[in-house]
């Protein structure tokens, strides 16, 4: 029908305003669109900028105070270390007057070392073996001498960390003031102390030859007091050399100095010596570890950085350095110690100094996304008003909507056709051209936009993935290190008869907190330990380590005395220290004497053992002093008991996870199943039988329920 012309009129006229309004509303979109990108690129730069000067600023901070900190601990360090050389200056000193007038001074006597002074600072007489003690000259030189012994015994109760100090005379004799009277015979039988030989000592060789107060390399007491070096000097006889004096000093507060560098993993210091080798240092893993028996010399390390760091530090510089440690850049501060050829070093991650710039551009990048967001939302308010507008317009222009819906459902039609082609085909690639100025442009842009986010979740989704494979990977890697370091192979000791041992670990997760351990200190002494850390998976993991660690070396150390009490004790105190997250573990420790039968044994916190007594051809627990757990309080005591195994009888050891084990109704198994159980099995058994058959009667009783701790066991038999 053909319109007059007051209509076309009409239509002309609204034709004309809905154009004008969808002009204007595609310039309003496009314009603000552009505000929006130029939001993104402002906030961004600005971000990376303000990231860029913060983080110059910061690493010159750090650098700076790095160095203050080294130069500080090494004056610190220094002037702890000048104390003991000034005892000992002191001491050569005193000797020297003796040696030099010794006609000055009234015969004294001094007595050979006996075993019931052990335990107190008592000055001893030994000779070399080379030497005549009956030479009257020797005696009246040793009569004059011995008039230091209440010197020596004034300077070990004035300090704390002085273990033990020497008179070495160049004749064969040396006066010796230390608390280990009982270990300078050759055997428990020997009547006569065995001779002693200063001029094979390294610190009498390295003071006779230096001619002046030297130094020993750091290493680790022998009686357990911790890092300790020895300080030697020589005194003279009216200017001739007489003999050499030392003194051996815990460094105790040298090795807490460096230990209190330490703040969380990405700040420690360390200390070098003049060969290079790190002496002192809290890591106990990687290039930085302090390793007494086998050191490092830095110098020669594969790690450039690091190797010309070492041999600055061993020049006597100082100053700042970044270098990577273990994949890690970190600076490095260093500074020399003037009494000793150390070197004192301060390390900080440098991702740890540049943190507060990455989380200042992560700011001002969220703020920008937040504002984008904001902008966005209003685009969509303005575009729904705009279709609201247009809708009402198309009511009072039927045949120009017509015309007017062709060309808008164009574009439309062709952003149909890729949904359904990324839909059909998945080409997440695909990206759309439409330029219609409006809001069809807009949605085209955002389609375009979500395609790019799908591509990009998808890479991410499979670099997850490909992380999550590597941590279940390294976690296995982790069980096989943590079950390779409990022995696992049985019989353990197939030459002995007199007994027989098996043990079991099942931890609940990858890897766990508990633990067992065997061995021999002697041909007659087997040593047994169980131990259960609080927590699971790998923090407990590596306090485990630790703490099989540190028991071993006591109880080995200490193997010939048989006092476990103070082997736990030396054990706690050392798990106690630095230990920030509050760990513990509970353990038994045993020695079992196999001639007789005698089992020594102390119990801190854990379950108590069963016994199987012959007689009774029955199980009962065994009662015992619990003592405190290991690693919460640093100053306590543990009692010692003992109990007399029969041949043919045996001890089953565990941990909670076997008596604690909960099935689906959180019931547990419970010491009186446990009991039960092996009461049911026959004597006979092996004792891998006997630990299979505890463990299927736990697993009965757990039913489908997931273990919920470690499950420990250990056996012992004695079968004279």
């Amino acid at each position: 029908m053909k319109l007059k012309i007051g209509q076309r009129v009409i239509f002309l006229v609204l034709l004309c305003g809905t154009v004008s309004i969808l002009i204007l509303s595609g310039i309003s979109l496009y314009g603000m669109w552009g505000i929006r990108q130029s939001i993104v690129e402002t906030g961004t730069d600005l971000g990376n900028s303000a990231a860029d000067g913060s983080r110059q600023a910061l690493e010159e901070q750090a650098k700076q105070q790095l160095n203050a900190m080294a130069q500080e601990k090494a004056r610190y360090t220094d002037l702890k270390i000048k104390n003991i050389g000034d005892n000992v200056t002191i001491l050569a000193r005193e000797m020297t007057k003796i040696a030099s007038n010794p006609d000055s001074y009234m015969a004294a006597s001094l007595a050979e070392p006996h075993r019931e002074n052990a335990g107190r600072f008592v000055p001893q007489l030994l000779y070399s073996a080379a030497v005549d003690k009956n030479n009257p000259a020797l005696q009246r030189e040793i009569s004059a001498a011995a008039n230091i012994q209440d010197f020596l015994l004034q300077l070990n109760s004035a300090s704390n960390v002085i273990a033990s100090s020497y008179i070495a005379s160049q004749n064969g004799f040396v006066i010796m003031n230390d608390k280990i009277s009982d270990r300078k015979f050759a055997d428990s039988l020997a009547a006569v102390p065995a001779p002693y030989e200063a001029f094979a000592r390294p610190w009498y060789i390295k003071a006779t030859k230096e001619q002046k107060l030297v130094f020993t390399d750091v290493v680790n007491d022998i009686n357990g007091g911790g890092l300790c070096i020895i300080c030697a000097a020589p005194y003279t006889n009216n200017d001739s050399f007489a003999g050499v004096v030392g003194m051996g000093a815990y460094l105790t507060e040298i090795n807490q100095i460096v230990m209190d560098t330490k703040q969380g993993e990405n700040k420690f210091g360390f200390i070098l010596n003049e060969k290079g080798e790190v002496t002192i240092s809290p890591r106990q893993e990687g290039e930085l570890r302090a390793d007494s028996e086998h050191p490092v010399d830095l110098r020669g390390s594969e790690n450039k950085a690091l190797a010309a760091a070492a041999k600055d530090m061993t020049a006597g510089k100082n100053g700042v350095v970044q270098v990577t440690l273990d994949g890690e850049e970190c600076y490095l501060a260093f500074a020399p110690l003037s009494n000793v050829s150390w070197s004192f070093a301060t390390v900080i991650s440098k991702a740890e100094v540049i943190a507060p710039a990455v989380k200042s551009r992560e700011n001002i990048i969220g703020l920008t996304n937040k504002t984008v967001s904001a902008m966005q939302q209003q685009i969509i308010d303005v575009s729904e008003r705009m279709w609201l507008a247009a809708f009402a317009l198309l009511l009072l222009v039927a045949f120009a909507g017509f015309k007017l819906a062709t060309r808008i459902t164009q574009p439309i039609k062709v952003l149909t056709d890729g949904v359904c082609e990324i839909g059909g085909s998945g080409n997440l690639n695909m990206q759309l051209d439409i330029r219609t100025g409006d809001e069809i442009e807009t949605l085209a842009a955002s389609f375009n936009t979500m395609t790019k986010a799908l591509c990009e979740y998808m890479d991410n989704l499979k670099q997850v993935t490909a992380d999550k494979e590597r941590i279940a990977t390294e976690l296995n890697v982790a069980t096989h290190i943590q079950t390779s370091m409990l022995p696992s192979i049985f019989p353990a000791f197939p030459d002995r008869k007199e007994f027989d041992i098996y043990a079991t670990m099942d931890p609940a997760k990858e890897v766990g907190g508990d633990f067992y351990d065997f061995f021999m200190v002697d041909d007659s002494h087997l040593a047994v330990v169980i131990a259960d850390v609080s927590g699971k998976g790998v923090p407990a993991a590596l306090f485990m380590v630790i703490s099989k660690t540190i028991i071993k070396n006591f109880v080995t150390s200490l193997a010939n005395t048989h006092n476990l009490a103070l082997a736990m004790r030396l054990s706690n105190m050392q798990l106690n220290e630095n230990n920030d997250e509050m760990m513990f573990v509970t353990a038994l420790v045993g020695l079992l004497d196999i001639n007789t039968g005698k089992f020594t044994y102390v119990n801190a916190g854990h379950n108590p053992p069963l016994i199987y007594n012959k007689t009774n051809q029955s199980f009962s627990y065994l009662q015992m002093e619990k003592n405190c757990v290991l690693g919460i309080m640093p100053d306590v005591d543990f009692v010692q008991q003992e109990i007399k195994l029969n041949s043919d009888e045996l001890m089953f050891f565990y941990t909670d996870g076997v008596t604690e084990a909960m099935d689906n109704k959180l019931e547990q198994y419970t010491e009186q199943r446990l009991l039960d159980c092996l009461n049911g099995l026959d004597s006979e058994l092996s004792l891998q039988d006997i630990l299979k058959t505890v463990k299927e009667s736990v697993q009965d009783h757990a039913g489908t329920a997931p273990q919920s701790d470690d499950i420990t066991m250990m056996a012992l038999k004695l079968s004279k």
